[in-house]
């Protein structure tokens, strides 16, 4: 789990001048006080993150990965950033073309990432089940691709 979540989060928020009402408000979440406990270290849902990343115009592998600094967000809040936005490959299609390309099987990739049962990893390449961030960190290292090509926020994993 990203530990630094929080903190990016703020520091972000505070670069781009918004409140964490305005926050709340531009991601379509309930409260402010949502963005408050994600702050304060409350586990963010995948979706959230994206939702993040995308608005504020920033890497998911920034916000998930706690071996980039906070402060590394001014530098890369200046480089342009890709179009962000739904793209026609799904992640489970992203994961099973990766799968195939290092000639795993379901029960390989399992067996990689530590879990028990292979049905998780054919729920995911189906779109039956949404992974959590640890397993989506997890495939983006074992694959040498970021979070961002594994989750279709960029177009380099197809």
């Amino acid at each position: 789990m990203p530990t630094l979540f929080g903190d990016k989060l703020r520091h972000l928020r505070h670069l781009r001048g918004i409140t964490q009402l305005e926050l709340a408000q531009q991601l379509g979440l309930e409260a402010q006080s949502h963005i408050a406990k994600l702050e304060h270290g409350f586990a963010p849902s995948l979706d959230v993150v994206v939702r993040v990343a995308q608005r504020l115009g920033i890497s998911i592998d920034y916000l998930l990965r706690d071996t980039i600094p906070v402060d590394s967000a001014t530098r890369l809040l200046s480089e342009p950033i890709p179009a962000l936005g739904l793209q026609p490959v799904s992640l489970g299609t992203r994961l099973r073309n990766l799968r195939l390309q290092h000639q795993l099987s379901q029960a390989d990739l399992v067996h990689q990432l530590g879990l028990t049962a292979r049905s998780y990893i054919s729920n995911l390449e189906a779109g039956r089940k949404a992974p959590s961030i640890e397993i989506i960190v997890q495939i983006a290292d074992l694959f040498g691709v970021t979070t961002d090509d594994l989750l279709g926020e960029t177009d380099s994993v197809g």
